[in-house]
């Protein structure tokens, strides 16, 4: 990626704020939260369950509001817009939704897949264009299968498919990797590295445990609400390594 490239952050999240309350009781969620995303850059955010890495991308993709701070994609503040300017706003963020499908209505993956295109393309096209996604995602042959028959590592690349055949500019990823052997985490990072390098699309991940942060730019690290951005990774993983000793024993 060339320094022209990271001029403008296409995403930047400056001094984000956010807490959950149970009864009387507060806990910090996130912390004076600053990110940066860029096009063409794959940024992954590590975390131990309950770090809040979830409420992180909900922000980030503009699906929840912080309470403090502000988030903006390309350039333009979406808490501050209206609820129709920032819907279409967000059509240029790809949510990786892994729980598939919110209705029993579809009858098949291909449907699901072309939900994101229609009202823009016909039915027919849309379609067209769905089942070409998941021909390129490798998973063509679940096309006619419902969300409910496909393995894990499918449900992965089909929801992939879904955020990305609007061809977005910035794509939310919350744990793409979560159930799947150490192949198939592979093969979704390593996807997510193509698509942003041919496509010039920003990708922010959030992931469990830190092998999955290889084909990363950067690698943060989020912990009591609080997030530390590492430098690109080594080749040997060094930085890698100290980011999770440094997190294990806070």
């Amino acid at each position: 990626m060339s320094t022209d490239d990271r001029t403008t952050a296409l995403l930047a999240l400056r001094g984000v704020c956010l807490s959950h309350w149970r009864g009387e009781h507060e806990t910090v969620v996130l912390e004076d939260v600053c990110l940066e995303i860029h096009a063409g850059e794959l940024v992954a955010v590590w975390g131990q369950r309950g770090a809040g890495k979830t409420t992180l991308a909900l922000v980030a993709a503009g699906l929840q509001a912080p309470e403090e701070g502000e988030v903006r994609f390309e350039s333009t503040e979406i808490g501050s817009l209206a609820r129709g300017r920032a819907s279409r706003l967000q059509e240029g963020i790809g949510w990786v939704q892994r729980t598939g499908p919110q209705s029993e209505d579809f009858h098949n993956v291909l449907d699901y897949v072309a939900l994101p295109l229609l009202g823009r393309h016909s039915p027919r096209r849309a379609r067209g264009l769905a089942r070409a996604m998941l021909k390129r995602l490798e998973v063509g042959s679940c096309a006619g299968e419902r969300w409910a028959n496909l393995t894990d590592g499918e449900r992965t690349l089909v929801a992939l498919a879904h955020a990305l055949v609007r061809e977005p500019r910035l794509l939310v990823a919350d744990d793409p990797t979560a159930n799947l052997d150490v192949l198939q985490r592979e093969e979704v990072t390593g996807l997510l590295r193509r698509v942003a390098d041919e496509h010039g699309l920003g990708i922010l991940i959030t992931v469990p445990d830190m092998p999955e942060v290889a084909h990363a730019d950067r690698i943060g690290s989020l912990s009591d609400g609080r997030l530390t951005l590492s430098r690109e990774p080594s080749g040997d993983g060094a930085d890698v390594i100290e980011l999770a000793r440094k997190q294990r024993s806070a």
